[in-house]
């Protein structure tokens, strides 16, 4: 799935470069995110309907020796779901005014903090989750737990922004640059390689924590996305 999400960013971004019409990477665009967006509810579709119970017996094992814990109700699960939407609403409004004066009075650029450092606070819970499942001994679980939100993210909350803009009047398109599309590609092709088997060792984390690291050297570097062609996103900002 990250495959085919890799693909609606990598081709509207060489047409982009290539061609160069602005009209039609947007109308480009607004077709791949329908159709990436339509994968997205065949995915949830796959998951959770046709082979639910492939899915189920193949973590079955993960679950028994866990005892059944008493949780909460629908209506509470919701409520909490809605308090707590709120308040990362607040905190991001925050977050930005203070990534802002930070940018101002810091040599840390704002590609940095967006790319390199954010994605470490903002999946603080998701990394702890991964990690205690894998100490745990479920590669299953924290595999889906650490890739599950890059699925999201590339199949669903992408393309809902570009419609969201077609909707709204403001052209957003998947034109991410070549820089970023090259790193997302690599991205993917190496968290591939190291899950494609269901195991891991501490080689293959180490390894990754080194590709994550080399990625930030570079960013370090990149002040603005509008430094360089190959980094400049045209039509709107994801």
């Amino acid at each position: 799935m990250l495959l085919v999400s890799c693909l609606s960013f990598a081709l509207p971004t060489v047409f982009s470069q290539v061609v160069g019409d602005e009209e039609v990477v947007l109308s480009i665009s607004r077709t791949a995110a329908c159709i990436v967006g339509l994968s997205y509810f065949a995915y949830l579709f796959f998951q959770l309907i046709t082979h639910r119970n492939m899915l189920a017996s193949s973590e079955e094992g993960d679950d028994d020796d866990e005892e059944e814990q008493c949780g909460l109700t629908v209506g509470a699960s919701i409520g909490l779901l809605a308090f707590t939407t709120v308040l990362v609403s607040m905190s991001s409004e925050c977050l930005v005014s203070v990534i802002e004066d930070m940018v101002d009075t810091t040599k840390i650029s704002e590609v940095f903090i967006g790319i390199i450092l954010l994605p470490i606070v903002g999946n603080a819970c998701e990394h702890a989750a991964a990690v205690r499942f894998a100490i745990q001994n479920k590669p299953g679980l924290s595999i889906s737990i650490a890739v599950g939100s890059s699925v999201q993210v590339a199949l669903f909350v992408v393309p809902f922004a570009v419609l969201m803009g077609w909707w709204i009047d403001t052209p957003m398109n998947l034109d991410f640059g070549l820089l970023n599309t090259t790193v997302l590609f690599i991205c993917v092709m190496v968290v591939m390689s190291i899950v494609v088997d269901g195991r891991s060792n501490w080689l293959e984390g180490y390894m990754l924590c080194s590709a994550y690291a080399l990625i930030a050297v570079m960013y370090w570097h990149v002040k603005s996305f509008g430094d360089h062609p190959v980094m400049s996103m045209r039509g709107g900002e994801l």
